[in-house]
């Protein structure tokens, strides 16, 4: 169905935005540079407490058999509140990384790729975007690695391939309670993530459902 757009913003390459969604509104993440991931935090904007849990998530959606680590439906927050934050009502690729709640960060660059200075990061990103709302660096738990396509083998290793979303991809998520949500168009330039290049990503705040 279509729905009116409330808010409509592009994520600058390389940097990081948060934006405010009400309960019943739709956050939709979409391609607008392929290839190119996102990676998401969310909090209650009630209690900043309440936070998403990719390992609760994960579970849980496993356990009901509404998901799997590359596409679920319920975003869980972190025990022991574990209320469904987000439901998925569309999503055109099904093909994320959602077991996994890590980030780059200026460490991870500087172990992985040998970058110590310059280079900016997803951990950068959220905590910056974040910042106005008095939420800090140590407080973002987990992050959902949106459009990210990762392979994994059976002895647990694990292989990052380019995003298979495409320009006009999408992720629909209906808010179930009220959120602040930050998003970072992921920097990463050393590995197949976003096919060497960051790019800008797309973000939409969509009218529920009347």
């Amino acid at each position: 169905m279509a729905r009116a757009v409330l808010k409509d913003l592009i994520i600058p390459a390389r940097e990081g935005r948060a934006v405010e969604v009400q309960r019943g509104q739709v956050l939709r993440l979409h391609i607008v540079k392929a290839p190119q991931v996102g990676d998401c935090v969310f909090f209650s904007a009630d209690d900043y407490k309440e936070t998403f849990h990719v390992g609760q998530s994960w579970a849980l959606n496993q356990f009901l058999g509404t998901g799997n680590a590359r596409s679920f439906t319920y975003f869980f927050s972190k025990p022991l509140r574990e209320n469904i934050m987000l439901t998925v009502v569309e999503d055109t690729t099904k093909n994320h990384w959602g077991n996994m709640g890590g980030r780059c960060s200026r460490r991870m660059l500087e172990l992985r790729d040998k970058v110590v200075t310059g280079h900016r990061s997803c951990q950068e990103n959220l905590a910056e975007a974040l910042a106005p709302y008095g939420i800090g660096g140590d407080d973002i738990i987990d992050v959902f690695n949106v459009f990210m396509n990762v392979a994994q083998d059976t002895e647990g290793n694990f292989r990052i391939n380019p995003s298979s979303a495409r320009v006009g991809d999408y992720i629909d998520l209906r808010a179930e309670m009220d959120i602040l949500a930050a998003i970072s168009a992921c920097p990463a330039d050393a590995t197949p993530t976003n096919g060497y290049q960051p790019k800008p990503l797309g973000v939409q705040v969509l009218a529920g459902d009347s």
